[in-house]
């Protein structure tokens, strides 16, 4: 069995956070949320105001995002859900209550769509219960107009088998038959189609007199009044308020839309002028209060940038989006530390092996000198080794920096070499004179005898 070392230690680590440095910006890299190249906004017919509101947005919005934006014709809500769902469509206008919403993200409210019931003139229509045994035309099949206009009648007891002949017309058809007797359409009153119709004054505009009550059963109406001469004057249509009901048309993305796309959207419409083409759009500051569900994260902070939770949301949010790119840029640093700490290491030894083939010239020197002064007794010759080794242990004390190095066995036996010697050649000069002859013989035999 392998012995576990520092090293094999080091390496194990170094590993393991390599892959988590590549397993980290791989998963980053795939889970980071980016604008897609082309947007699509799924609207409604061209001749609606959902494709006009869209239209306008689709200008603004390009500037903000710089990816190419194409608005989509519908056949109305239902349809433009079902694209969101799908992926055929990024964004998409849709009427509160029509669809369930609550599957997808509001991104802001637009602007509040009325419930208009139009009886054509002559045909003594005077409330919604006398539609009974009509010809009326209630939209498309599929479109949040009928989904709307469905509600109104069974509100009223009226169902829609109680009509007569096809009811899945449009509210234009009005213009071109007239066996229509009447229409319920929900559209914001700066819908083309529909001040064209009434500004015809051949037809009436019937009230919702139960409109407070529906109010209070359907989350998504609002109990509204149209005012006096909204389309027309001398003579006015209505010539007076009507009581009715209010949808509202959101903008919506899907729940794991990108934060970029929903800010951008949110910038295009209450930073630009669009109220200026839409002039029923709803404001920055009313937009929570016609909103009836769900908003996406991003334009929750937007319309709440007081909100101390939303704050911190917004924090934890951005947080787990980035915790991939942290790790990553966590092994990076390690990874980037341990290649400096061993170049710094391999550095570092590298100096202390020049520094210990230095020692080992010196040790030689000495050894050199060792042998040289056995044989010598001449003071001058005696007094040139002493100041060669003092020179050398200066050098040694001098330059041997390194804790490692002067823990070294070869380090002592310098020094100890140095001084041996010294303390020798010393005392060879203390015996000068006389006693010289006597010392170099005593060293003469003791270097030809060795240990003895």
């Amino acid at each position: 069995m392998s012995r576990i070392t520092t090293g094999r230690v080091r390496k194990w680590v170094t590993l393991s956070m390599t892959l988590v440095l590549v397993a980290s910006l791989v998963t980053w890299f795939l889970q980071r949320q980016t604008i897609p190249r082309r947007i699509r906004i799924a609207t409604g017919t061209r001749q609606g105001l959902y494709h006009k509101v869209g239209s306008t947005i689709k200008e603004s919005l390009g500037k903000h995002i710089g990816s190419s934006v194409a608005v989509k014709e519908t056949d109305g809500s239902y349809e433009n859900f079902q694209m969101l769902l799908s992926g055929e469509a990024e964004l998409a206008i849709l009427q509160g209550g029509s669809v369930p919403i609550e599957k997808v993200s509001v991104i802001t409210p637009l602007f509040r769509e009325y419930v208009f019931v139009i009886a054509r003139k002559g045909t003594d229509i005077q409330s919604v219960w006398e539609l009974g045994g009509r010809r009326v035309c209630l939209g498309p099949s599929g479109s949040g107009n009928r989904d709307a206009a469905l509600k109104v009648l069974r509100h009223f007891g009226i169902d829609e088998t109680h009509l007569i002949g096809d009811n899945d017309l449009p509210f234009t058809a009005l213009a071109s038959d007239e066996t229509l007797e009447a229409a319920i359409v929900t559209a914001g009153i700066e819908h083309p189609a529909l001040q064209d119709l009434l500004s015809t004054n051949q037809f009436d505009i019937v009230p919702i007199r139960s409109a407070m009550a529906m109010e209070l059963v359907h989350p998504f109406v609002r109990n509204v009044e149209i005012p006096r001469g909204l389309f027309a004057e001398h003579p006015a249509v209505p010539p007076e308020p009507i009581p009715t009901i209010a949808t509202t048309a959101y903008l919506t993305c899907p729940n794991d839309a990108p934060s970029d796309l929903v800010q951008a959207a949110l910038a295009s419409i209450h930073e630009e002028s669009l109220r200026l083409k839409v002039p029923t759009l709803i404001t920055r500051q009313e937009a929570t209060q016609w909103t009836a569900t769900r908003m996406h994260p991003t334009a929750q902070r937007y319309f709440n940038p007081a909100d101390n939770i939303g704050a911190i949301a917004s924090v934890m949010e951005s947080l787990a989006a980035t915790k991939e790119l942290l790790f990553a840029f966590g092994a990076g640093i390690y990874l980037l530390l341990m290649r400096w700490r061993r170049l710094k290491e391999k550095e570092q030894q590298i100096i202390i092996n020049r520094q210990k083939e230095h020692l080992d010239r010196l040790l030689t020197k000495t050894l050199d000198i060792e042998k040289t002064q056995l044989d010598s007794c001449d003071p001058a010759r005696l007094v040139e080794h002493l100041a060669r080794l003092k020179q050398i242990k200066f050098q040694a004390l001098r330059e041997f920096t390194e804790e490692e190095l002067r823990g070294d066995q070869s380090f002592s036996i310098l020094l100890d070499q140095c001084s041996s010697l010294t303390s020798e050649i010393q005392l060879k000069l203390l015996l000068s004179g006389s006693n010289v002859e006597t010392r170099c013989e005593f060293d003469t035999n003791r270097g030809e005898d060795g240990d003895t």
